[in-house]
């Protein structure tokens, strides 16, 4: 399915049935502001690691139970419930095992963008040679660096999705099976996402509020993605 129909198909499953998407995003939105207001305004050492410790936890919880939602939603036209949000424990599990991955990466991948980047700045510094078109060098050197981030986030972004709905597979074979199903299809999904942009900055304009309908839209669009690629890779693996 092209772009324009992923996001046809989404808006046709939403359609009279945005209140129970809505009021997910609402809930998961007022839990993780609520957490991360106590850790910001507390004094107490052990209430800041707390409340962290449950923000990361809910994430990791929200990766696969956004993704089990949406595929009831998807495949129960628009019936799905706030119990799809709750997913096995196995599932959880190996979605702390991709944040815990993805972290690791991500920390490894910006210690060496940093450590070049300021390793150019320190040398112009000395060199006595900083100008415009360094600084602009430096930069575009720093984005190129991060095209390894964003390539590997999209190999990964199907993951959850195989979590649930693949549960007899562990986290290594999930992760592969991302990787093959999304090989050829990095840049569908770049762009699918860059599509939302304009609703995006629209929502803004609405103090936020806006994404309480946009999320679930952009989510079932990743989901009806999903689908789409998993039945066409049953086919070809037949």
């Amino acid at each position: 399915m092209t772009r324009v129909e992923l996001k046809k198909l989404s808006k046709s499953q939403l359609k009279g049935n945005w209140k129970t998407p809505v009021l997910v995003m609402l809930v998961y939105t007022i839990a993780v502001m609520a957490l991360s207001f106590v850790s910001e305004f507390s004094d107490s050492m052990g209430i800041n690691l707390i409340s962290t410790i449950f923000v990361l936890g809910l994430e990791i919880w929200f990766i696969v139970g956004f993704a089990n939602f949406f595929l009831r939603f998807s495949e129960n036209d628009g019936k799905a419930k706030f119990d799809d949000l709750l997913v096995s424990k196995k599932a959880v599990l190996k979605s702390l095992g991709l944040f815990t991955l993805m972290f690791v990466i991500g920390i490894v991948l910006g210690i060496i963008i940093i450590f070049a980047t300021s390793s150019m700045i320190a040398y112009s510094i000395l060199s006595e040679s900083v100008s415009t078109g360094m600084i602009v060098g430096v930069l575009i050197f720093a984005i190129v660096l991060s095209i390894p981030i964003v390539i590997l986030e999209l190999a990964l972004a199907m993951t959850p999705y195989i979590f649930v709905d693949k549960e007899e597979l562990g986290l290594i074979d999930s992760i592969k099976l991302s990787i093959k199903m999304m090989k050829g299809n990095k840049w569908n999904l770049f762009v699918i996402n860059l599509s939302f942009i304009g609703w995006a900055l629209l929502c803004i304009l609405t103090l936020g509020i806006g994404y309480l309908w946009l999320g679930p839209y952009i989510q079932l669009t990743i989901t009806n993605f999903y689908i789409d690629l998993d039945n066409n890779f049953k086919e070809i693996s037949i």
